[in-house]
């Protein structure tokens, strides 16, 4: 008796050529896109990235423990400055580096030269940010008044700065596993320095903290992982004028795209703590650092999709449904978890968090399932090159979250925060899948026929 079937029409079941598509089949295509660079790139980002945010909470929960609900708020705000005064002083030049890295003749002359100017940018606008903050927030002008306190402030921002360009480095030479390696170790030297500082700095104790182990995995990185990356790499100092001018060519419009989307991450501590005062920042801050574990995850997808994308262009669509499909089985059970089980998990802060932070978490973690679509649909847009439509995008949306957060936070609290984040981003991803599909390209099969 044969394998297959009578089908009555001449064939065989078991023969027909769609059944040769059978379980076999199907396993090996998931196994050959798990195991694609897109995936292997994604995974080791977002396994650095919740690494980090693992670490990152114990810290927290140390920090909370031993310092004041003000102590707490007061330093997010600071790290928050740190974190803009670095996103300024990057100048596009860390997007550069993942578009075209790998693809360069002169990898070293080509990292050297970046680092040289975002460090030589973060160094000048760390000491105009310093001199501006007993304007721009009296909260935390005490900064630019002690010399010591200003040293670090200058010394963190500079280095925040060398760190992020080398992880775009990494990033863009598809070496995302030494990226992890980085991230850790900033992850567990950063663990133990809140408990020394306590007793001398206060609230600058957890600054002092995160800045020192940010300074921690910028030097293993120069030394040890990017060398990996890049063959025959040694750090110098490269004013490459003209090599500056062509990636200013292509990063302006990435710089400003950069800038003003990731404003509001920076922008909020900073809010809150003029509208507000430092205590409710310590509540404010605690929620949002959590939620933006989970915002980690469609960045993480959205970063290598960016940098697959532009290796591979024909294959865009394809990968644009893989990454959507990946960040959303990965965010879904996890977005359930911080819903459901926040409160338990706040708890570990202290009982004042568990009471005024939870609310707020739970309205960011549902933010992040419209987030996804806008991030995924960013990083599609640029590898078409369409940083124009991207900047506009960023633009509206930066403008719709920050000015409605900043006039209702101050008469309805915390959570209107939130409520603002999530209705922002519902609308914008509607928009984006009803409007702009297009703009992810052909299927693979449409362009091999044309």
């Amino acid at each position: 008796m044969g394998r297959g079937t009578d089908r009555g029409d001449g064939t065989s079941r078991g023969n027909h050529p769609r059944d040769g598509r059978g379980l076999n089949h199907y396993l090996s295509v998931v196994a050959h896109t798990v195991r694609s660079s897109l995936y292997a790139n994604a995974f080791y980002i977002m396994l650095s990235q919740a690494g980090m945010a693992l670490l990152g909470f114990f810290f927290w929960v140390i920090v909370a423990r031993y310092y004041t609900e003000a102590e707490v708020g007061y330093s997010s705000a600071i790290i928050s400055a740190i974190g803009l005064v670095s996103l300024i002083a990057h100048m596009g030049l860390e997007s550069f580096l993942v578009r075209f890295l790998s693809r360069s003749e002169a990898p070293v002359n080509l990292f050297n030269t970046c680092l040289t100017y975002s460090a030589v940018a973060a160094l000048v606008v760390s000491l105009l940010c310093a001199a501006g903050m007993t304007i721009w927030s009296s909260e935390i002008g005490f900064v630019a008044t002690q010399p010591v306190f200003l040293a670090a402030f200058v010394c963190f921002c500079v280095a925040s700065n060398i760190s992020g360009t080398t992880s775009g480095a990494l990033i863009g030479c598809r070496k995302s596993h030494l990226l992890l390696v980085k991230d850790t170790a900033f992850g567990i030297v950063k663990l133990g320095l809140p408990l020394l500082f306590v007793a001398y700095f206060h609230s600058f104790g957890i600054v002092a903290s995160w800045g020192i182990a940010t300074m921690a995995g910028m030097v293993i990185a120069l030394v040890a992982l990017v060398p990996r990356a890049i063959p025959g790499y040694a750090f110098a100092p490269a004013f490459g004028a003209r090599l500056v001018r062509r990636a200013w060519g292509f990063s302006g419009l990435s710089y400003a795209i950069t800038l003003v989307g990731t404003m509001p991450r920076y922008a909020m501590p900073l809010i809150v703590i003029n509208a507000l005062g430092p205590e409710e920042t310590g509540f404010f801050y605690v929620a949002w650092a959590m939620a933006t574990v989970l915002y980690l995850i469609p960045g993480a997808v959205a970063q290598s999709l960016f940098a697959e994308g532009s290796y591979n262009k024909r294959a865009l669509r394809r990968h644009v449904v893989q990454a959507l499909g990946m960040s959303y089985v990965l965010l879904i059970p996890t977005c359930l978890f911080f819903v459901l089980l926040g409160g338990p998990l706040l708890s570990a802060f202290g009982a004042g968090y568990s009471e005024r932070s939870l609310d707020l978490l739970r309205i960011l973690a549902l933010t992040s399932l419209p987030m996804t679509v806008e991030r995924v649909h960013f990083s599609a847009l640029r590898v078409r090159g369409y940083l124009k439509e991207v900047l506009v995008w960023r633009s509206l949306l930066t403008v719709c979250l920050i000015a409605p957060s900043w006039y209702f936070v101050r008469t309805e609290g915390l959570e209107a925060i939130g409520w603002v984040f999530l209705a922002v981003h519902v609308v914008s991803a509607i928009l984006m899948l009803a409007l702009r599909r297009g703009a992810w390209g052909e299927t693979e099969g449409a362009i091999q026929k044309s």
